[in-house]
């Protein structure tokens, strides 16, 4: 990447970068265009691969912007002292949500890495992406599961919020138009169901 793209004003920068995110995001690495990238950033071509040589360049530099700049918002919208899983589970999901009034399509576009199937790609961002996946490590790491009942396997838990909430978050991008008071109306009702499911005795069989 040229340097001199962050002597661009921040309007282009961002809307170079939200371009980018978007077309990765839909389409992963491999089906990736750049005409469309360029198209949805409403700047030229040669002014796009002035800046970006090639397309693991650009891969590489949004993946970085992207985590680091929800990094930094998590390390300010996330409370140590929360040991509620539901909770650091949906201020993780406001995080996003607040990230994503500036970069709309961050959310998405993370949550498409962990099915990206291109090794070049994979391999250029893998960094990245750990120290993504270490930092909501970390934001779990002080909750407290003692209220769950003891026939909850939590790996299975874990695994169904975690698709889940992929889920739901696909489904309302591919809305006409992404609603936030839906997605996080939706994010609440499922939390709440898993909170009661997790916390209820078992039905004994007869």
């Amino acid at each position: 990447m040229n340097e001199k793209f962050f002597d661009l004003k921040k309007e282009k920068q961002d809307r170079m970068i939200n371009g980018a995110m978007k077309v990765f995001a839909l389409n992963g690495y491999a089906r990736a265009s750049t005409d469309e990238m360029v198209k949805e950033a409403g700047v030229s071509k040669g002014l796009w691969f002035h800046y970006f040589d090639n397309k693991i360049g650009l891969y590489t530099f949004v993946v970085d912007y992207a985590v680091k700049y929800v990094m930094m918002e998590l390390s300010a919208g996330l409370s140590a002292e929360n040991t509620d899983f539901f909770d650091t589970t949906l201020d993780i999901e406001k995080v996003k949500m607040l990230v994503r009034r500036s970069y709309p399509y961050v959310p998405l576009f993370l949550s498409s890495l962990d099915q990206e199937t291109s090794q070049e790609a994979i391999d250029a961002v893998g960094e990245y992406i750990e120290m993504y996946r270490e930092k909501i490590r970390t934001a779990y790491s002080s909750v407290d599961r003692s209220g769950f009942a003891p026939y909850v396997d939590e790996r299975i838990f874990d695994m169904t919020v975690s698709f889940t909430m992929k889920g739901i978050l696909e489904e309302e991008y591919a809305k006409e138009a992404f609603d936030e008071r839906s997605y996080m109306g939706r994010v609440k009702v499922f939390l709440s169901q898993m909170k009661k499911m997790s916390q209820e005795a078992p039905v004994e069989e007869a």
